[in-house]
């Protein structure tokens, strides 16, 4: 429906419509919808204009009353505007809209606004209709005002472009404006008559151009609309364009002319812009309106009024967009007394906004997505991350901001304050019922582990009731730095399996993060997505960063894990974007501020810092102020302009501290000293304790803008400023006021027992430095706070900090310190070693054992640095310097090792050993005595270390160590370490097939580790039991135990039998016959592992696995592993044995016997990779058989009986379970090679009927492939067919594609065509060799009936 503009403003104000008596113009309601009226009008001329020619059909003409000829155009059906219904409304006259095809655009206006002229009639009827009762049913509450408007055009007889009619136009909508927000009144008759006198007696320059100046509608009242008259008052200069010298003395005429109407059109104009004020409309919009109709002044006019229509369309499409700030009045009282706030959202790098708006929208997809913004100081990484948090938040999102300090005093405090930050909101949004949940999980997750997570996480105690006194300390961790590293996976883990919210964690200033913190953002960074639920952003300074810093390492894997990675780089802001900023902070058009944005970008090359600090300085100077008369904010231009800059934006903050009250700059500079961030709690102390004024300064800082004082800390706005108060400070000072600030804190916490402000305290102290301090005495006292700050950062598994503690306690103690203080020299270097092992910088160890080495007393204050030395060497690849050094303090102890021993002699001592122990219960082993001499029981603590690195350099005298364990356990007692000697010495019976004493000494091992075991050898016991239970239990079973024990042996930090459980536990899924993709996802996922802890042992004895897997599911391999990269002969055994493997499946015959024979020279006796070594005896087997058909060869025949007695003794002794069907298969192989066909089917048979009922789906694969090839070569086609059918459907189910395709390129080239063989089989269908089944019952069924007979 469409209606005159004037019957819609009554209509939209009428009291009665409205049910609102207070309704008025200034309502937000009336205002919005008239804005939108508004910007339609100006759109279209704006756009007529634009279209020059094409478009002149479009402008309205001149000497009309335009407000009588606009048309607003509802877009509701039924209840329209509340006006009333759609069949009242059609009894109005139809009124078509105009259409005209314009080339330059195709404009047409019989879309969403209608271009109409009103016949005379129809303001009457409209009104007629309007006061009809049944308009007036309509709700209050549903009141809509909202519409489009258009202006009646008609033909033109001058030129419309010109931009004396531009301004015409412009002032003629701003008559037209007036009246609409007005709510129907009109500007008083006496203004449109000064403008039109006053433009009489403008020069004639315009009228030069374009031959006629327009008249101003008017009316004769102020009465609203509904008038039947229009007072038409115009000036036009009829000029005789053949006179040449007219213009010039028109021009002196008028120009005195509108010197002298000039003031009055002003005073009048500004009177009426003061009535709208008056209304209540906000005063934007009556600038807006104000700057409109100044515009008729041409050059006399305001500075501000509009030139072009296409400003004023932007200008209320700002309003309509962004009302807060460019429409409503400000905050006049806030902003008085806080003067220019500078923490609004500000709509700037909108494009990099929208790309991390996606990258969160697919993280809570279920993508595992990371963004990095980076950007120098001061480009506005920090703004740009804060404005993505507001999105979130809004979205119900979590968001939690860390930021890393260059001055860090406590241990990894900005990671951990974001644990706690999470769980302060996951307390505020959850309830009862969700805490117990979590609490629950957490306890079974962790157990009696999760105190040590409450030390660093203190908020987690408000999730769980935990009272961490009640827990022992634990001692002997392996790595407490892994440690605590797998408990904060496992706590993320858990956390997010008890929420469905994604969490956005925002690591701010990442170039001074500490090694700990990027270690564990890099493991929770690469776990799988649904386990961690976060979306990370972090930023940085891109030139702060080198190619070594650890967060380039991370980057880089990115694609290697699958991870998504949103790069935002920043640069300063170019001219545009500075104007948009200002134009938000200051809530004013960009038009209105381009001349102060093009002044502050000049000064300040687009630095975000930059301008967001001047704008501040301005402010606090005097030369941007806020004006109350005007409701807005001014600037005096000139002297901003006049203003001279720094380039340098720290040099600038230095210069805006200097001119603050000396009370602030003080405390600004107290602050700085600790850097971005300090604790509300440590400035109070301060206070006191130095008599400075702190809090208050600091307060009236914030105020200012240099710092933000949050719930717990004051913070510097931008560590710029940081930086800028601490270079104020004299650097001879520094020192002293640091060593000053630290003992004052120093004196408090270790009263209060607060260990934050220890660390900070002695954090202070350090940065002072040795040189701040001279007594020998008091340097002591310095090294004695480091000792204990660097003890409690341990207990935290912080050793990055802990490391840092205790290098400055050494670095304090003065000459002859072993000498004088050597208790406080031992402890200090000693915990310094084991800092720098933990942390792997062995250099650093070396340097500092090479000290207590030559300054310790005795073996007994260097046994501990010893076996430290012992695992660096062993970390570093040196493990034949490890065995060394271990032997050396075994023979200083008094329990030398024989050099050489014969295999036999180990037989011969292994026997003994047994046979002692065989009078010996459990019980009685359990309940022995404890070790109470120092000496064996140092003893003990070395042989446990040398078991693995002797069995990788020495392994034939690796027995020795273990007989030794046992020997001394006899001997002399129980010892945390004798577990690791029962275990191995269990794995030392299992390779000399004494099955059953390897399970009872197995089972022996677990059993003392529970009792009175060291957390430092549960991996090396659980391993190694897991290898021995392999010969007795079903292998699928003792894979969940090894799945088990991962968790278990991470939670002690014990990186390295981590690695190897996870191999362990890989390659007994192939074995066992798990689904070949989820072998290669296992293994593809420990590779991972393994290869970001660096260790390379288990890396490259999986890759072969992991190689072979994605072989047999038909994927192409590029094979990275060599031989020069292996590390010791196991792995060459396992490359070797892989690649002999893969050829025998693939019927590879010559790289099989290549590997085959490069196998039997490496393969050693394992007894430690038992798993593997079963594989080893299988698999060699059936190869040495094959080969032996091939070549007749009695050598591999021999060799072939040899791996399958290997195999029988095991299924004997051992497991039926795990080596039955293998031993019949290679009694069946046996057969074959002799010739025996009868005993060979009946063992192919006995073998499939066992491997099918123990679950090892990839052995019946192999066994009814192998009884296929037998069956083929003895003539049996019919059997051969069905066998090899069967293969093919387990071969389908196990997953191996390869092996698929050659089983069925076999049949094809054997057998033809496999629908001509149909007949010969009928116990599964033909169909299988080309449609896979799943289920494979028919094969299984067949089989049934045969009856299991054992040969």
């Amino acid at each position: 429906m469409t209606i005159p503009l004037r019957e819609w403003i009554k209509g939209a104000l009428d009291p009665e419509r409205v049910g609102n008596s207070s309704f008025s113009a200034a309502s937000p309601q009336y205002v919005a919808s008239c804005l939108r009226v508004a910007v339609c009008l100006s759109r279209q001329i704006s756009d007529a204009e634009e279209f020059s020619n094409e478009g002149l059909w479009l402008l309205p003409i001149d000497n009309a009353d335009w407000a009588g000829s606009v048309a607003v155009k509802l877009t509701q059906v039924g209840d329209i505007d509340g006006y009333g219904n759609a069949a009242e409304i059609e009894q109005l006259p139809r009124v078509h809209s105009t259409t005209h095809d314009a080339s330059a655009g195709d404009l047409k206006t019989n879309s969403s606004a209608s271009l109409v002229h009103f016949p005379s009639d129809t303001c009457e009827i409209v009104a007629a209709s309007l006061h009809n009762d049944c308009f007036h049913n309509v709700d209050s509450a549903e009141i809509s005002t909202e519409g489009h408007a258009d202006v009646t055009s008609r033909g033109v007889s001058f030129d419309p472009l010109s931009s004396d009619m531009k301004l015409q136009r412009i002032f003629s909508l701003g008559l037209v404006f007036y009246e609409l927000f007005s709510g129907g009144k009109l500007p008083p008759p006496q203004l449109t008559l000064a403008l039109s006198e006053y433009i009489a007696a403008r020069p004639a320059e315009a009228a030069k151009e374009t031959g006629t100046l327009g008249s101003l509608p008017n009316d004769e009242t102020n009465e609203g609309p509904g008038r039947s008259e229009q007072l038409n008052i115009s000036a036009t200069l009829k000029i005789d364009t053949d006179e040449e010298d007219v213009y010039e003395i028109s021009d002196r005429y008028h120009a005195e002319g509108a010197r002298k109407k000039l003031p009055e059109c002003q005073s009048l104009l500004k009177s009426s812009i003061e009535s709208l004020k008056r209304l209540g409309l906000p005063y934007p919009l009556c600038d807006l309106i104000h700057n409109m109709l100044d515009c008729i002044n041409g050059e006399l006019s305001g500075e501000e009024s509009y030139t072009k229509m296409s400003d004023i369309t932007l200008d209320l499409q700002l309003m309509i967009d962004e009302p807060m700030k460019f429409l409503h009045d400000l905050d006049l009282v806030h902003l008085s007394s806080r003067g220019l706030q500078l923490t609004g959202n500000l709509s700037i790098r909108d494009e990099e906004f929208a790309s991390l708006q996606c990258a969160y929208r697919r993280a809570v997809s279920g993508s595992s997505e990371v963004a990095i913004i980076s950007g120098g100081s001061g480009t506005g990484k920090s703004s740009l991350a804060v404005r993505v948090g507001e999105f979130i938040i809004a979205n119900g999102g979590v968001f939690l901001s860390v930021k890393f300090q260059q001055m860090r005093g406590n241990p990894f405090s900005a990671l951990m304050s974001a644990f706690n930050e999470y769980c302060n909101v996951f307390m505020a949004v959850k309830d009862s019922v969700w805490v117990k949940l979590l609490s629950s999980r957490l306890h079974d997750a962790l157990g009696q582990d999760v105190h040590h997570l409450i030390k660093v996480i203190p908020k987690l105690s408000d999730i769980i009731d935990c009272d961490t006194t009640r827990f022992a300390p634990q001692h002997g961790c392996v790595n407490e730095l892994k440690k605590i590293q797998y408990l904060l996976l496992r706590f993320v883990e858990v956390i997010s399996s008890c929420s469905k919210e994604t969490v956005t964690l925002c690591l701010d200033d990442i170039q001074w993060a500490d090694a700990f913190s990027m270690s564990v953002l890099e493991q929770i960074i690469m776990m799988p997505q649904e386990d961690k639920r976060l979306f990370i952003i972090g930023c940085y300074r891109d030139d702060e960063i080198q190619d070594c810093h650890p967060i380039k390492t991370v980057i880089g894997n990115f694609n290697e894990y699958g991870i998504r990675l949103t790069m935002i780089q920043l640069d300063c802001m170019d001219k545009a974007t500075v104007n948009k900023m200002i134009s938000d902070i200051l809530c004013l058009s960009p038009r209105i501020v381009k001349s102060l944005s093009d002044i502050v970008y000049h000064k300040t090359k687009g630095n975000l810092l930059f301008v967001s600090q001047l704008l501040m300085s301005l402010n606090r100077d005097g030369l941007l102020n806020l004006s109350l008369s005007r409701r807005r904010w001014m600037w005096d231009e000139e002297q901003i302009q006049a203003r001279k800059l720094p380039d340098d934006v720290a040099t600038f903050f230095s210069i805006c501290i200097s001119h603050l009250p000396s009370e602030v700059q003080i405390a600004l500079e107290v602050l700085s000293c600790f850097g971005a961030s300090v604790a509300c709690e440590f400035i109070a102390i301060l206070e006191s304790k130095l008599k400075l004024k702190l809090v208050k300064p600091l307060d009236w800082a914030s105020s200012e803008g240099f710092v933000c004082k949050l719930a717990e800390n004051y913070e510097f706005s931008h560590d710029r400023i940081q930086e800028a108060a601490y270079g104020m400070i004299e650097k001879d000072l520094r020192c002293h006021l640091h060593l000053h600030y630290g003992m004052r804190l120093v004196e408090v916490s270790l009263e209060t027992e607060n260990d934050n402000m220890l660390f900070t305290a002695v954090s202070q102290i350090n940065l002072a430095g040795p040189s701040a301090v001279t007594d020998s005495v008091e340097a002591a006292v310095m090294a004695g706070h480091n000792l204990v700050a660097g003890k409690k950062a341990m207990a935290l598994s912080d050793f990055s900090s802990a490391a840092s503690f205790f290098d400055s306690g050494v670095s304090f103690l003065k000459e002859i310190h072993w000498r004088n203080h050597y208790k406080l020299s031992l402890e200090l270097f000693e915990y310094a070693v084991k800092c720098s092992l933990v942390l792997g910088d062995h250099l650093r160890l070396t340097a500092l054992s090479l000290q207590i080495f030559k300054h310790a007393h005795c073996l007994e204050d260097r046994f501990n640095t010893l076996l430290l030395v012992m695992s660096s060497l062993a970390y570093s690849s040196k493990i034949s310097q490890s065995v060394k050094t271990g032997l050396s303090i075994l023979a200083k102890l008094g329990h030398k090792l024989p050099n050489q021993c014969t295999r036999d002699e180990i037989i011969f001592h292994i026997k003994q050993t047994q046979k002692h122990l065989s009078t010996i219960s459990d019980v009685d082993l359990i309940h022995r005595k404890k070790m109470n001499d120092d000496r064996h029981t140092m003893a003990m603590q070395c042989l446990s270390k040398l078991q693995l690195t002797m069995f990788q350099v020495s392994p034939d005298l690796q027995p020795i160590a273990t007989l030794k364990m046992v020997d001394l356990t006899i001997e002399h007692g129980m010892s945390p370490m004798s577990p690791v000697g029962f275990a191995y010495f269990a794995s030392l019976l299992g390779q000399l097939g004494e099955l059953k004493d390897a399970f009872r000494f197995a089972k022996l091992a677990k059993a003392l580790l529970d009792a009175d075991g060291s957390t430092e050898i549960l991996g090396d016991v659980l391993f190694t039991t897991s290898e021995v239970l392999t010969y007795c239990e079903p292998m699928q079973t003792v894979n969940e135990y090894r799945s088990q024990g991962q968790d278990v042996v991470l939670a002690t930090g014990d990186v390295h039998f981590a690695c190897m459980l996870r191999l362990t536990y890989c390659a007994t899924m192939l074995w066992t016959g798990s689904t070949l993709l989820a072998v290669k996802d296992e293994s593809t996922n420990a590779l991972r592992y393994m290869k970001r802890q660096k260790h390379s042992t288990s890396y490259y004895t999986l890759l072969p696995i992991h190689r072979s897997t994605s072989i047999l599911l038909g994927e192409t391999y590029n094979d990275p592993l060599t031989e020069d990269q292996l590390t010791n002969s196991q792995q060459l055994v396992i490359l070797y044995y892989h690649k002999m493997f893969i050829s025998f499946l693939l019927n590879i015959y010559d790289d099989m016997r290549q590997y085959a024979e490069k196998f039997f020279e490496v393969r050693i006796s394992s007894s430690l990779l038992i798993s593997a070594y079963a594989g080893h005896e299988f698999f060699g087997g059936l190869v040495s058989f094959r080969i032996y058909r091939e070549t007749g060869e009695a050598s591999w025949l021999e060799r072939g009986k040899q791996c399958k007695s290997t195999i029988q003794l095991w299924a004997e002794q051992g497991s039926l379970w795990n080596f039955e069907h293998k031993h019949f298969l290679m009694k069946a192989e046996e057969h074959y090679c002799e010739n025996d066909l009868s005993c060979a089917e009946l063992a192919y048979s006995n073998a499939l009927v066992s491997a099918r009922a123990h679950k090892f789906i990839n052995d019946e694969a192999l066994a009814y492939e192998l009884a296929g090839y037998f069956y083929h070569s003895a003539g049996k086609t019919a059997e051969s067919l069905e066998h090899l059918i069967c293969a093919h459907t387990k071969y389908t189910e196990w997953g191996a594609c390869l092996k698929v395709n050659t089983i069925f390129r076999f049949i094809h080239d054997k057998f033809g065509s496999v629908h001509e063989f149909k007949s010969l089989w009928t116990h599964t269908s033909l169909e299988s060799i080309i449609t896979p089944r799943s289920d494979g019952q028919s094969c299984d069924d067949h089989h049934e009936s045969r009856k299991r007979r054992v040969v």
